[in-house]
């Protein structure tokens, strides 16, 4: 563990705060981290790197010409592309993961540019993959990056007829440039249908033709509930694991987190984790789940049944009554205003989280009582003083709370994190949670 601190260290350096010679000093000090033995912290090394030659860097130079017309930034962004490839070669032959690992970088990336350098790097690897490098990644890669006219309609069929490739890869990133597209040469509703028909036979590109969809949900040909429902519930087996994007499973528990009926046909066609999943996705109360989530609290399968009773007493104030874990705790005495729930963990039952209840079921509490029950959770010496919140990267000065659709959410500089839901305009809560597990012993909320 002491000879990844350095590295765990280096690894939070914040990108964008990078100027100058500094560039310089971090590449020098993260590449070699891409021979370490540790497998782990290769792939997180090539995620730094890539981050920054590929993004960060030539990010902040051109925020500086447009501010000042120049900026001094020691190898310039032409230069440390080649350098990062002729890098990445150089670990690729002590580690044969280091080139896969590094493609994965580039999966979201287009622009077919054939002089530039990484073109270049891409061409020379597929006309000679070296060991441990698959060559229908280089083709999907390649693929992607070459881009689709929409308007035309020979490199729509071109792109379309790779759906069938044998290569579940570079059919999901051949479904992965349709999607969304939207020219003369698509028609959307009929896409639908078509990845719907090829999805149910062969699994491997739904999940990939939804991706860009899903930031442009106003103008969907079809329902995606129903979509995604029809290709679970008839599909000939499961998704691929060797795919580039993610698939339909993962999409459905967010696109269905508000649809408890969906959640029910999925446990009825055996698909629990996503169902577990999707009745567990929404951080408030969903109308109509919690039949379902008491049901799914009941299963013999303990992570199953641990998921839901958490996220049934988290928001919807409900411990099973035959629940003997020691995992959630009901203290319906705390406090004349309020119940706690207390939430633990390990085989200890260390204390994880608290939630807060109004004492009566449908109050809300006002922003005044709330902070007095949050004090005599956790006391203000002992939460210590208000800092950013890691989710805030507008990064307000002085630091406020963090708001998340009905959430404030506050952190402290002891580690521990408040969130308040219910109303942030009129300041009116019916929950509140606290979570101080950080301060080990020193919090004892339930004695105070």
């Amino acid at each position: 563990m002491a000879t990844q601190q350095p590295f765990d260290e280096l690894e939070k350096t914040a990108l964008s705060d990078l100027r100058d010679d500094a560039w310089n000093a971090y590449y020098a000090a993260m590449s070699p981290w891409l021979c370490n033995a540790d497998a782990d912290i290769r792939k997180r090394a090539i995620n730094r790197l890539c981050a920054a030659v590929l993004w960060a860097q030539p990010r902040a130079v051109e925020q500086a010409r447009k501010a000042q017309g120049a900026l001094s930034v020691g190898l310039g962004e032409t230069e440390r592309l080649p350098w990062l490839l002729d890098t990445l070669d150089a670990a690729h032959a002590q580690y044969q993961d280091i080139i896969p690992m590094a493609l994965a970088q580039l999966e979201f990336q287009d622009g077919y540019d054939p002089a530039a350098p990484l073109t270049q790097w891409l061409e020379r690897l597929r006309a000679a993959p070296p060991p441990g490098v698959d060559p229908n990644v280089l083709d999907g890669v390649i693929l992607q990056r070459q881009g689709l006219d929409e308007d035309d309609t020979a490199d729509v069929a071109r792109v379309v007829a790779l759906l069938d490739h044998p290569s579940n890869y570079v059919r999901a990133c051949a479904a992965r440039m349709l999607s969304a597209a939207d020219g003369d040469a698509l028609d959307a509703a009929a896409m639908f249908a078509l990845i719907r028909e090829k999805e149910i036979i062969r699994p491997g590109i739904a999940g990939a033709y939804w991706t860009d969809w899903g930031f442009c949900r106003n103008s969907l040909p079809v329902d995606p509930v129903i979509w995604m429902m029809d290709i679970l519930l008839h599909r000939s087996g499961p998704e691929p694991q060797d795919m580039p994007f993610n698939g339909i499973d993962f999409h459905a528990h967010e696109i269905c987190a508000y649809t408890p009926s969906a959640v029910l046909q999925m446990i009825e066609a055996g698909h629990l984790d996503i169902a577990i999943n999707t009745a567990t996705e929404t951080l408030a109360v969903v109308p109509g789940m919690e039949p379902i989530l008491r049901q799914l609290a009941e299963h013999a399968d303990p992570h199953v049944r641990n998921r839901a009773r958490f996220q049934l007493g988290i928001f919807y104030r409900f411990v099973h009554p035959d629940d003997n874990s020691g995992l959630i705790r009901r203290w319906p005495d705390w406090a004349p205003e309020a119940e706690l729930f207390s939430f633990h963990h390990g085989a200890q039952r260390a204390l994880w989280f608290v939630v807060l209840y109004p004492g009566n079921v449908g109050d809300f509490f006002s922003d005044a009582t709330a902070w007095l029950l949050i004090d005599k959770a956790l006391p203000p010496a002992l939460r210590g003083a208000v800092v950013l919140h890691h989710l805030d990267y507008a990064k307000p000065t002085p630091p406020t709370p963090y708001r998340l659709g009905d959430m404030l959410m506050w952190q402290f500089s002891s580690g521990a994190l408040v969130e308040l839901q219910g109303d942030p305009d009129e300041k009116c809560w019916r929950r509140v949670m606290i979570m101080a597990n950080k301060l080990g012993a020193q919090w004892q909320p339930i004695r105070a």
